[in-house]
Protein backbone atom coordinates (compact mmCIF):
# COMPACT_ATOMS: atom_id res chain seq x y z
CA UNK A 1 0.00 0.00 0.00
CA UNK A 2 1.27 3.42 -0.89
CA UNK A 3 2.34 5.58 1.99
CA UNK A 4 2.11 8.80 -0.01
CA UNK A 5 0.73 11.69 1.98
CA UNK A 6 -3.04 12.03 2.18
CA UNK A 7 -4.56 14.78 0.05
CA UNK A 8 -5.34 17.99 1.97
CA UNK A 9 -8.41 19.02 -0.02
CA UNK A 10 -10.54 15.99 0.89
CA UNK A 11 -13.07 15.33 3.64
CA UNK A 12 -13.70 11.69 4.54
CA UNK A 13 -16.87 10.37 6.16
CA UNK A 14 -18.53 7.17 7.17
CA UNK A 15 -21.85 7.45 5.33
CA UNK A 16 -25.00 5.53 6.19
CA UNK A 17 -27.57 4.96 3.45
CA UNK A 18 -31.09 3.67 3.93
CA UNK A 19 -31.53 0.04 2.85
CA UNK A 20 -35.09 0.95 1.92
CA UNK A 21 -34.61 3.95 -0.38
CA UNK A 22 -30.80 4.47 -0.73
CA UNK A 23 -30.99 8.01 0.66
CA UNK A 24 -28.08 9.30 2.71
CA UNK A 25 -29.25 9.26 6.32
CA UNK A 26 -26.11 9.94 8.37
CA UNK A 27 -22.45 10.87 8.12
CA UNK A 28 -19.65 10.57 10.63
CA UNK A 29 -16.38 12.48 10.04
CA UNK A 30 -13.13 10.58 9.56
CA UNK A 31 -9.81 12.33 10.26
CA UNK A 32 -6.63 11.64 8.28
CA UNK A 33 -5.18 9.77 11.27
CA UNK A 34 -8.31 7.65 11.59
CA UNK A 35 -8.30 6.95 7.86
CA UNK A 36 -4.72 5.73 8.07
CA UNK A 37 -5.88 3.15 10.63
CA UNK A 38 -9.08 2.37 8.76
CA UNK A 39 -7.08 1.41 5.65
CA UNK A 40 -5.82 -1.60 7.62
CA UNK A 41 -9.40 -2.76 8.27
CA UNK A 42 -10.95 -1.83 4.91
CA UNK A 43 -8.19 -2.28 2.33
CA UNK A 44 -8.39 0.32 -0.44
CA UNK A 45 -7.81 -0.31 -4.10
CA UNK A 46 -4.04 -0.19 -4.83
CA UNK A 47 -4.66 2.76 -7.17
CA UNK A 48 -6.58 4.61 -4.43
CA UNK A 49 -4.44 4.35 -1.26
CA UNK A 50 -6.16 7.27 0.50
CA UNK A 51 -9.68 6.11 -0.37
CA UNK A 52 -10.72 9.30 -2.15
CA UNK A 53 -11.49 8.04 -5.67
CA UNK A 54 -13.89 5.24 -4.70
CA UNK A 55 -16.45 4.42 -2.02
CA UNK A 56 -15.72 1.39 0.14
CA UNK A 57 -18.43 -0.69 1.81
CA UNK A 58 -18.14 -1.10 5.57
CA UNK A 59 -19.44 -4.57 6.33
CA UNK A 60 -20.80 -5.53 9.73
CA UNK A 61 -18.13 -8.18 10.25
CA UNK A 62 -15.48 -5.41 10.48
CA UNK A 63 -17.67 -3.02 12.47
CA UNK A 64 -16.01 -3.73 15.84
CA UNK A 65 -12.64 -2.61 14.41
CA UNK A 66 -14.24 0.39 12.70
CA UNK A 67 -15.97 1.41 15.93
CA UNK A 68 -12.69 1.11 17.84
CA UNK A 69 -11.02 3.49 15.37
CA UNK A 70 -13.86 5.98 14.83
CA UNK A 71 -15.80 5.72 18.12
CA UNK A 72 -18.95 5.93 16.00
CA UNK A 73 -21.20 3.67 18.05
CA UNK A 74 -23.28 0.73 16.91
CA UNK A 75 -24.49 0.49 13.33
CA UNK A 76 -28.14 1.17 12.58
CA UNK A 77 -29.58 -2.08 11.15
CA UNK A 78 -31.68 -0.06 8.69
CA UNK A 79 -28.57 1.42 7.06
CA UNK A 80 -25.75 0.27 4.82
CA UNK A 81 -22.42 2.00 5.41
CA UNK A 82 -19.51 3.02 3.24
CA UNK A 83 -16.55 5.33 3.36
CA UNK A 84 -16.91 8.41 1.18
CA UNK A 85 -14.66 11.31 0.29
CA UNK A 86 -15.69 14.75 -0.85
CA UNK A 87 -13.73 17.75 -2.01
CA UNK A 88 -13.22 20.15 0.87
CA UNK A 89 -14.69 23.59 0.36
CA UNK A 90 -12.03 26.24 0.38
CA UNK A 91 -12.37 29.94 1.04
CA UNK A 92 -9.59 30.95 -1.35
Amino acid sequence: MSTAEAPHDVIWVLAGYSKEDDFLRTTFPISRAQLAELREVIPPDPEDPWMWAYCYPVLLDVWPAVEKILRCGRPDPALEYQTRAWAAETTD
